[in-house]
């Protein structure tokens, strides 16, 4: 059963990658629930009282109770709230290699996306970058493989895809404003066909921001020049 708005509270910030997981499994679920946008040039009380360690969203309030960080929230909302639309498979074997990939995407995709933003030796970070797309292409090709569809899951979304999905918009939005380059249709076609379904899907547009207001963000975050 849903929970009603009253219960569920989410700490968010509309370009974060890690807020868009967290709002999109929430989403996922069917799990009515309150927004509280962050600003976090002046954070707000209750996010600094719900998160004292890193101060940062997203963090799901549930029953009075926090949560914080992502990959920790979506666990959390899949465990309880386990009979609509299960995110980790039952197969143990299956669950670890979902958070094997889910570890990859932040420890190794995530940081050299970030240190071509950053400007740190961009052309190594984006070969990096590349070829951390073709790893997870051969993830996506492993796992896809026991259900047919463009999802790590087969055809719904799974714990795996909940993980990359805000990339469906990051990438582009870095793509356009900074010039990364993103692996070609030829080397990951599995994974462009990833993007292309995680776009359209209802669920992921209530949780991604269109690609042209976040470039906008990044454009002025990132002080790139035009």
């Amino acid at each position: 059963m849903a929970s009603s708005d009253q219960d569920v509270t989410l700490l968010t910030f509309w370009p974060s990658p890690f807020s868009m997981r967290a709002k999109l499994a929430l989403l996922l679920k069917g799990i009515e629930h309150e927004d509280l946008p962050e600003d976090l040039g002046n954070k707000s009380k209750i996010l600094l009282e719900s998160n004292p360690v890193h101060k940062k969203v997203p963090v799901l309030i549930h029953k009075g109770k926090p949560i914080a960080e992502s990959a920790i929230i979506v666990h959390y909302i899949d465990e309880v709230w386990p009979g609509t639309s299960p995110l980790l498979p039952k197969d143990a074997f299956l669950r670890a290699e979902h958070r094997f990939w889910s570890d990859f995407i932040d420890k190794k995709l995530l940081d050299c996306f970030m240190r071509f933003v950053h400007g740190n030796d961009k052309d190594a970070a984006n070969e990096e970058f590349i070829a951390n797309c073709v790893l997870l292409e051969g993830a996506l090709t492993k796992l896809g493989s026991t259900q047919e569809g463009p999802f790590f899951g087969g055809a719904s979304f799974s714990f795996l895809d909940v993980m990359l999905a805000p990339f469906v918009v990051w990438i582009p939005g870095i793509v356009g404003v900074m010039g990364l380059k993103h692996a070609s249709e030829e080397q990951c076609p599995r994974l462009h066909k990833f993007f292309e379904a995680v776009s359209e899907h209802p669920a992921a547009k209530g949780a991604l921001p269109p690609v042209e207001k976040l470039k906008e963000f990044i454009q002025v975050r990132f002080a790139v020049k035009k």
